[in-house]
C-alpha cells in the first residue's frame, strides 16, 4: 500500500481538513456555561528554587499528577477539544444524562471549582514533603479570560534535606551482624538528599536479607523508623487527600545555619510474633507435578519418586522430576531463605508448562523452627496454534500478503522443552495503472520457508558449568530452517540455517545471548540473464548475491528496566556482536599448509549492532527515541557482506518517508521503478526516530482504543568501501551530514482489545541525500496539491506492532 492510494482526487486535503476543522469549531465550547460557571483551559506548574534541582522535569511532571481538574482531552493539540465539541453539539441529547451513561467519545466541560484547587495544592505539598521538600511554598493563581479558567501552580520548593547520620537499633546480635554485613547496598547514605521513597527502600532492603538468612516470620512490621529531635511542622497533613496522608512520623530534623540535615533511625523489634527471630530451616519438600485439587495431598495411592531429599508426588509422570528439580532451589536441610523461594517460583513459572503454581509452607509438627513445603503445579495445556497474516508495502511492490503458522509443543519429550514448528509464506504484487483495478496486479516476489527449534531449559555442553552461578543457568536453544526468496526476473535465492545458542538473565534487567556456532548456506539455483547483466556491471552487487557459506558466532546483551521502573521514564539497550570465517580461515590455512589438500568457500566478516532507545511517559502520552544502527567489516576472502546480512532503510520500522528498501547507499540515487529495482542494501547503518505518542479516542465501546502519533526519522545506509557502481554510496565523515535523509509524518495505532495493534503511518521526506541544494531539505518542494508530488512523496505504511 503505497502513496498511490492519494493519486485520484484530493481526499486526504479536502474532505478530511474540512470535517476536522467543523468538529473542532463548530461549537463554542463555553456556550452551554452559566454566568458563574468556568472552563477549565490550562493547567500549568511553574517550580522555583535557589539550588539547582537536578529532577526538576520528574518532579514537575508528578506535581501534574496531582491537580485534581484537568482540562477536557484534546485531539493532537491543547484546545482541539473533539468530545467536549460533540458534547456541545449534542447538548440536549446528553445534558441529563448520568456520567455512567455517556458514551465515550463525549465529555462534560471541566468547570472550575476552586475547593478542587485547594485540594491539589495540599497533594502537591504532601508529595514535595514527601521527597524531603519539608517547608516548600505552594500557591496557585486563577485568571479568567472570556469564561476560561486558566489556573496556575507555584512552587517554590525550599530547602531539600540530606541524610546526616543514619542509626539502626537493634535489640538481637544475630540480625544485627546481618545488616552491618550488608550495610554497604543502602540507598541511605550521608550527604545524600533526603526523600520517603528512600525509607521504603531501605525497609524493604531489610526484611528481604534478613529473611534470607532463615527467618521466615520476619516483615517488615518489625521495622520502624523513630523520632528524635522532630523540627518539622507536621500540620500540613491535615485534612490531606492524598497516597502518603500519614506516610511520615518518624524522622528527627536538624537546622543548622549552614545546613538542612535529617537523622534517621530505624529500630528492629519483636512484635506479636515472637517466632520473628527464630531462624527456620526448611525439613520436607514435596513436589505436586500435576496437582489436581487437596485430595492430592493425602492420596496415598501417587506415585512418589526422591531426588536427593526432594519428594516428588504425582498421577502420571508428566514431565521428568529431574527437570523440576533443577530448578527447585529450596532444599531440605537449608535454612530458609526469600532469594530461594522468589527463584523458585521464577524459574518453574519461566517453564511454561504450568497453569497454576503455589508454594506453601507449614512449620512442621513437634519440631521447633522446621518448615515443610508443598510445590503445587498444575499442568497448562500441552499445544498451541497460532496464525499471523500481515499486510505491507515495500520498494518493489505495491502490495504485499504474508501468512505464518506456528505450531508449538510447550512439554517435548517430558522435559518441558519447547519446540516450535513454523511454516511462512507470501508473495507481493506490482501494479500497473489504467485498466481494470485487479488485472493489473502482477507477481513480483514470491517467497515461503519451514523453521524448527527446540528450546531446552538447561545447560547443553560444551561450555563448562563452572561458567555460570546455578540461578542462572542458561537455556540451550537448537534451530534450523530453509526459506526460499523467488524474485520476479531475477533469480531464486535458497537460504538454510542452523543454530545452536545459549540464553539466560542474569538480572532482572539483564539478558545474555550466546552462539557458537551458527550457519548459513546460500544458493542461487536461478538467475535471470538480465539478474546476470546486473551483477557483471556492479561489484558490490556481484559480492553480495555470491552462493556462500557461512559460519560463526555472535554474543548479544540486552538491557531492559521496563519493569523495575514500572513503565516509567525506562531505557532498552540491546549490543551484539557476530563474526563469520574465522574459524574456517584457520582451516584453509590449514589446507593450504598440506599442500591444498582441500578449500572452502566461505564468507569472512565482523559486524556490531546496537539498539538504545528511551521513553519519556508524561501523565497520558510518551515520548519515544531510538538510536539505532550497525557497521558490518568484511575481510579476507570477502569484498561485501553476504546479503542476508546486509542492512537496509526505509519501511515501517525503519524512515517511513521511504519505502523499504529504497533509499543509500550514502547519497546515491536511481529513480524508484515498481518493474526494475535491485534491493539498496549496504554495510553500515545509523538511524534516529522519534516519536510523540498520545491517546485519541476509545471506539466499539472501549474494546478499541485509537492512539496517535507524530514522528520524526533521519538516518541511511552506507557501503564500507568505495564502489564504482554507487558513486556517493561509501561511508565518509566528510559528507555524513549530507548523507543524512530525513522524513516526518503523523499516524494512528488501534489497540484491539490489548492483543494486536494496527498501525497506520504517513510520511513525507523532509531531507534528501541525492539533492544538493539547500543541504538536501526539501521543505520549499512540499505541495499537496500536485498529484505527482503526492504520489512520490506520500507514504502510507501499514503494520503490526509499534516502529519500537
Amino acid at each position: 500500500m503505497t502513496g498511490r492510494l492519494f493519486d485520484n482526487g484530493k481526499v486526504f486535503f479536502y474532505i478530511l481538513l474540512p470535517v476536522a476543522i467543523g468538529l473542532l469549531a463548530g461549537c463554542n465550547r463555553t456556550k452551554h456555561l452559566t454566568d458563574k460557571q468556568y472552563l477549565v483551559r490550562n493547567n500549568s506548574v511553574r517550580i522555583r528554587s535557589d539550588k539547582k534541582v537536578y529532577n526538576k522535569g520528574e518532579i514537575k511532571d508528578n506535581l501534574t499528577r496531582y491537580i485534581i481538574q484537568k482540562p477536557n482531552s484534546y485531539f493532537l493539540f491543547p484546545g482541539t477539544t473533539v468530545k467536549l465539541s460533540l458534547y456541545n453539539r449534542h447538548f440536549n441529547r446528553f445534558h441529563d444524562r448520568a456520567d455512567s451513561t455517556l458514551p465515550k467519545s463525549v465529555e462534560r466541560p471541566v468547570i472550575y471549582d476552586s475547593s478542587l484547587t485547594a485540594k491539589s495544592l495540599q497533594n502537591m505539598k504532601t508529595y514535595l514533603y514527601y521527597q524531603g521538600y519539608f517547608y516548600a511554598n505552594v500557591k496557585d493563581t486563577c485568571i479568567i479570560s472570556h469564561k476560561k479558567a486558566f489556573v496556575k501552580y507555584n512552587i517554590d520548593l525550599g530547602v531539600n534535606y540530606r541524610i546526616n547520620k543514619v542509626t539502626y537499633d537493634v535489640d538481637d546480635s544475630g540480625i544485627a551482624r546481618i545488616i552491618r554485613a550488608a550495610s554497604k547496598e543502602t540507598a541511605l547514605r550521608k550527604g545524600r538528599e533526603f526523600s520517603y521513597s528512600q525509607i521504603d527502600d531501605e525497609r524493604s532492603r531489610l526484611t528481604t536479607i534478613i529473611r534470607n538468612q532463615g527467618y521466615f516470620k520476619f516483615t517488615q512490621e518489625n521495622i520502624s523508623f523513630i523520632d528524635g529531635l522532630d523540627t518539622v511542622d507536621k500540620t500540613i497533613f491535615k485534612n490531606v487527600e492524598s497516597p502518603f496522608e500519614n506516610a511520615v512520623h518518624f524522622i528527627s530534623a536538624t537546622k543548622t545555619k549552614e545546613s538542612h540535615l535529617i537523622n534517621i533511625t530505624a529500630t528492629i523489634r519483636l512484635t506479636e510474633d515472637s517466632q520473628a527471630y527464630h531462624k527456620f530451616t526448611i525439613s520436607m519438600v514435596h513436589v505436586f507435578p500435576d496437582f489436581a485439587n487437596a485430595g492430592d495431598l493425602k492420596d496415598s495411592s501417587m506415585v512418589v519418586k526422591k531426588i536427593d531429599s526432594v519428594d516428588f508426588v504425582y498421577h502420571d509422570e508428566y514431565v521428568h522430576p529431574w527437570v523440576l528439580y533443577q530448578h527447585i532451589y529450596l532444599n531440605p536441610g537449608n535454612y530458609y531463605s526469600q532469594q530461594d523461594d522468589d527463584k523458585t517460583r521464577s524459574k518453574l513459572n519461566e517453564l511454561g508448562i504450568f497453569q497454576y503454581l503455589k508454594v506453601e509452607f507449614h512449620e512442621k509438627q513437634d519440631y521447633k523452627d522446621q518448615l515443610d513445603c508443598n510445590i503445587l503445579l498444575s499442568r497448562a495445556k500441552k499445544h498451541d496454534f497460532t496464525t499471523h497474516y500481515e499486510l505491507s508495502n515495500g520498494s518493489t511492490y505495491s502490495l504485499g500478503n504474508s501468512l505464518g503458522v506456528n505450531f508449538r509443543t510447550k512439554n517435548f519429550a517430558k522435559g518441558a522443552n519447547l519446540l516450535t514448528i513454523g511454516v511462512n509464506g507470501g508473495v507481493e504484487l506490482g501494479y500497473n495503472p489504467g485498466g481494470n483495478f485487479i488485472n493489473n496486479f502482477f507477481t513480483l516476489t514470491k517467497y515461503y520457508g519451514v523453521t524448527a527449534s527446540i528450546d531446552f531449559p538447561k545447560f547443553i555442553a560444551p561450555i563448562p558449568l563452572a561458567w555460570f552461578d546455578n540461578r542462572n543457568l542458561p537455556h540451550t536453544i537448537i534451530g534450523v530452517g530453509e526459506n526460499v526468496m523467488d524474485r520476479f526476473k531475477y533469480f531464486t535465492l535458497v537460504n538454510t540455517s542452523a543454530n545452536f545458542s545459549y540464553t539466560w538473565r542474569e538480572s532482572t534487567t539483564k539478558t545474555w545471548s550466546l552462539s557458537p556456532a551458527f550457519v548459513n548456506i546460500i544458493r542461487l539455483p536461478l538467475e535471470t540473464d538480465s539478474f546476470k547483466n546486473a551483477l557483471a556491471n556492479n561489484e558490490y552487487l556481484a559480492n553480495s548475491y555470491k552462493q556462500n557459506f557461512i559460519e560463526g558466532e555472535n554474543i548479544s546483551f540486552t538491557y531492559d528496566n521496563t519493569l523495575v521502573k514500572h513503565g516509567v521514564n525506562y531505557s532498552f539497550l540491546k549490543l551484539s556482536i557476530e563474526e563469520a570465517g574465522g574459524v574456517l580461515g584457520a582451516i584453509n590455512q590449514l589446507g593450504a599448509a598440506l599442500n591444498n589438500i582441500y578449500q572452502i568457500e566461505y564468507a569472512q566478516y565482523t559486524k556490531f549492532d546496537f539498539d538504545a532507545r528511551h521513553y519519556f511517559t508524561l501523565p497520558k502520552s510518551v515520548f519515544a527515541f531510538r538510536f539505532s544502527g550497525g557497521i558490518g567489516i568484511p575481510y579476507g576472502q570477502s569484498d561485501a557482506l553476504p546479503y542476508i546480512k546486509q542492512y537496509f532503510s526505509g519501511g515501517p520500522y525503519s524512515l517511513r518517508g521511504w519505502r523499504i528498501r529504497t533509499l543509500g547507499p550514502g547519497s546515491y540515487y536511481i529513480p524508484v521503478s515498481n518493474a526494475n529495482q535491485i534491493d539498496r542494501t549496504g554495510d553500515i547503518k545509523l538511524e534516529m526516530n522519534g516519536e510523540y505518542r498520545f491517546p485519541i479516542t476509545p471506539l466499539f465501546a472501549g474494546s478499541v482504543k485509537m492512539n496517535g502519533a507524530l514522528f520524526a526519522d533521519a538516518g541511511n545506509i552506507w557501503l564500507a568501501k568505495k564502489d564504482k557502481g554507487y558513486p556517493g554510496g561509501e561511508f565518509e565523515f566528510n559528507t555524513l551530514g549530507q548523507d543524512i535523509a530525513a522524513d516526518m509524518g503523523a499516524g494512528a495505532r488501534f489497540d484491539i482489545a490489548s492483543f494486536l495493534t494496527l498501525r497506520i503511518d504517513l510520511a513525507i521526506p523532509v531531507k534528501e541525500p541525492y539533492v544538493f541544494t539547500n543541504g538536501g531539505w526539501v521543505f520549499n518542494k512540499i505541495n499537496p496539491g500536485d498529484p505527482d508530488w503526492r504520489s512520490n512523496n506520500l507514504i502510507l505504511n501499514v503494520s503490526i506492532g509499534y516502529p519500537f
